[in-house]
């Protein structure tokens, strides 16, 4: 429709922008595509005609369609150009609204195509259709020529004789009842009818009619069905075709012929792989974005398949590697379906892109495998503790009895001393198998915090400095605070660990709320948590270890400085406890471990959380640079449904090439740890140079106070801290780009 040749079709944004304009509309105002797409639709529009324009564009914001009406736009030379214009509302996936489309035709054009006299006489001569005009009595004041083609009759044959003369019998009485109505002003739908032909054969016509009250005429075409059945055969050929998009529906649409070349494609191909529509309409889907490794194999299966003489596919539905426009190769499942019509195959293919089910797969994966570990070490602790009380209960008795021997008396106390390691061993096992015996209750953890630091700071060392951030004065969470006491401690000394050479390690606490998407991706229920985030400046874990830091008995350790069990400890333990826990760690940089614990009853007075303001978005671009495709992904569909236009990069390196290519935007939203030789924070001070009114906001897991006093951001930067919400996003762009 888009490209529709007679009409000049415009695309545009709620706001105005415009994103669509075909050819017809480079015809009409004089601009080419390049031209105008990304700027206002007000390019087109003279100045006494801008509150028009307003006031259309509240009407398409509520949802209405404007019917065609005549106004002026503006030519690219200055000229007035006269058009009859119609506005429509484009509606997303969901039904909501997300832009408008605006039809054209220029006023002279439609002007010229009012047949004058001539030129329905020529239309009424030439036509394929019968076309009879009656008197109000039914006799044939005028008749088309071709009438002799479909009922055998020459023109001055029928012209004075009643118009029943080639009715069939049968239809005589319906058709005048129809007539009568007409006359009196009712439309009715006319009844195909059969009629008899000049050498007595049946013909089928179907009638459109109507009447003039001026002329006193009746205004008959009738069409030979003939070309109805064929049009019907088309319509059940697309019918067949939708049938097939409808049962093989996934997210990006190609449609190809036997060669391979693409003849369609959607915005969610463009969006899966890259390419913009124009790009990859007439070149070969193969080559364009199939991996070169898969290549081989599905030529192979196309050949196949013609040679074959099949129409369907025996397996139209298969996982390949894909590839995007930047090279980045993924899984994709691909849905096939052949159609065979009169000028060859065509092949209609879905794409899905599996990334997301991979990693949720592996998600389940990782989380059964925890489980499964957390049983058999339950089994284990469980046994060995019934061994322990033997021991224990025994060891006492041979104590005294060997009381007097201090050769046997000394290994008795060994035994002990081993058998209470062996208990506290079973311990931690117990709490990473999530069955030690819990004792929960509302908890200041505030309090318990400030209390901990007292037997920290002993331990860890004067080179190490601990520093506390609350963000109330106290936060009751529903917690065993013995537990949460131990959890504390053993993360502490992991971060002791981390930080050989002295560093800092930070104890914040908050309300926070979990959201639908994080939930979702992190299998955990959303809601309100209390958040307890114990933060270090110390070395980091590398990034193919993080998996695994939960798991009993696994230590990056060297041999007999760890038993692998505190971390794994800690997760039992928060898992059993109703919460969550998330580490983030960049290597050499330090880490962050999150708990959420579930609130206490009276966590809704002392954490309480202030009403989320209203959610404002904008239409000003942000460069969202994050490495994580994933959270990428993320911000920029929670940007787009704001109203904001995007622009992304995986790191600095892809940001800078944007920021060179003169792309304009108005804010950056940079992840501070990147890989790569700059850090969010260098990118920043490296295109502030050049703008230094730009607007940054910066991201990160690790929570603020860490961030900041780890010295890579100044105080008074912003910094969203993962997870967030969507409300959470949109206040600080909304605070960033106001300020």
């Amino acid at each position: 429709m888009v490209e529709a040749p007679d009409d000049a079709i415009v695309s545009e944004l709620p706001d105005g922008t415009i994103i669509g304009w075909n050819d017809a509309a480079a015809r009409l105002y004089g601009y080419a595509a390049d031209e105008v797409l990304n700027r206002s639709i007000s390019l087109i529009v003279p100045t006494d005609r801008s509150a028009e324009t307003e006031a259309n564009l509240k009407r398409i914001a509520r949802g209405e369609s404007i019917a065609p009406y005549e106004t002026f736009r503006l030519h690219k030379d200055g000229s007035p150009v006269e058009v009859s214009l119609s506005v429509s509302p484009i509606r997303g996936p969901s039904g909501e609204l997300t832009g408008a489309t605006e039809v054209a035709r220029g006023v002279s054009d439609v002007r010229r195509t009012e047949r004058s006299l001539e030129e329905r006489q020529q239309l009424f001569n030439t036509s394929q259709d019968l076309i009879m005009i009656t008197d109000a009595r039914g006799y044939v004041v005028q008749i088309s020529p071709s009438c002799q083609a479909i009922l055998g009759y020459r023109p001055e044959e029928m012209i004075g004789h009643l118009c029943t003369m080639f009715l069939h019998p049968d239809y005589l009485e319906s058709s005048r009842e129809e007539v009568r109505a007409l006359r009196r002003g009712e439309r009715p739908k006319l009844s195909d009818n059969r009629c008899l032909h000049k050498d007595g054969h049946e013909v089928w016509l179907s009638w459109l009619g109507n009447w003039s009250e001026q002329t006193k005429r009746f205004f008959f075409i009738g069409r030979d069905m003939k070309e109805v059945r064929r049009a019907q055969e088309s319509l059940r050929e697309s019918e067949r075709l939708a049938r097939d998009i409808v049962e093989t529906s996934l997210d990006a649409f190609t449609q190809t012929d036997e060669t391979g070349t693409i003849l369609s494609w959607n915005s969610q191909a463009e969006k899966l792989f890259g390419w913009r529509r124009e790009e990859a309409i007439g070149r070969n889907a193969i080559d364009l974005f199939v991996a070169g490794s898969e290549r081989e194999n599905v030529n192979a299966a196309l050949q196949r398949f013609l040679k074959s003489g099949e129409d369907r596919l025996t397996n139209p539905r298969r996982e390949i590697v894909a590839r995007r426009r930047d090279g980045q190769e993924f899984r994709a499942e691909l849905s096939v379906t052949a159609l065979r019509r009169r000028r060859g195959l065509l092949f209609n293919s879905f794409y899905r892109d599996l990334t997301d089910k991979i990693a949720a797969d592996e998600r389940i994966r990782h989380a059964e495998k925890m489980e499964a570990i957390g049983q058999l070490t339950g089994g284990v602790a469980h046994d060995f503790n019934n061994i322990l009380t033997v021991i224990t209960g025994t060891i006492g008795i041979l104590a005294e009895a060997v009381a007097a021997e201090p050769q046997l008396a000394v290994i008795a106390k060994m035994i002990d001393e081993a058998a209470g390691r062996g208990a506290e061993l079973t311990q931690h096992l117990l709490a990473f198998a999530r069955k030690q015996p819990l004792q929960p209750r509302e908890t200041d953890v505030n309090s318990l915090i400030i209390e901990a630091a007292k037997l920290l700071r002993p331990t860890l060392g004067e080179h190490i400095q601990i520093e506390s951030t609350f963000e109330d004065e106290s936060c009751v969470a529903t917690v065993d605070p013995s537990q949460l006491t131990t959890a504390i401690l053993n993360l502490a000394l992991n971060a002791r660990d981390a930080m050989p050479d002295g560093g800092k390690l930070i104890v914040e606490t908050g309300a926070t709320y979990l959201d639908e998407v994080y939930a979702s991706a992190n299998d955990i229920p959303p809601g309100h948590y209390v958040l307890i985030a114990l933060s270090d400046t110390g070395t980091g874990i590398p990034p193919h270890l993080l998996a695994r830091v939960f798991e009993p008995f696994f230590t990056s350790k060297e041999p007999g400085k760890g038993t692998g069990l505190g971390l794994a400890m800690v997760y039992g333990f928060i898992k059993q406890s109703a919460g969550h826990i998330k580490i983030y760690s960049e290597q050499g940089h330090g880490t962050t471990v999150k708990m959420y614990l579930p609130p206490g009853d009276a966590a809704a007075v002392a954490c309480e959380v202030a009403a989320p303001a209203p959610i404002v978005g904008g239409c000003e671009t942000v460069l969202v640079v994050e490495d994580d495709r994933l959270v990428r992904d993320y911000v920029l569909t929670q940007l787009h449904s704001l109203g904001y236009v995007t622009l992304q990069a995986a790191d600095a390196a892809e940001a800078i090439a944007i920021i060179n290519s003169g792309k304009p935007f108005d804010l950056l939203f940079t992840d501070v740890i990147m890989p790569g030789k700059m850090n969010g924070r260098q990118l920043a001070d490296e295109v502030l140079k050049s703008r230094p009114d730009l607007r940054v906001v910066y991201t990160s897991g690790y929570t603020e106070n860490a961030i900041i006093h780890h010295g890579r951001l100044d105080s008074g930067v912003l910094l969203l801290a993962k997870p967030y919400r969507k409300s959470d996003l949109a206040r600080i762009i909304r605070k960033a780009l106001s300020s």
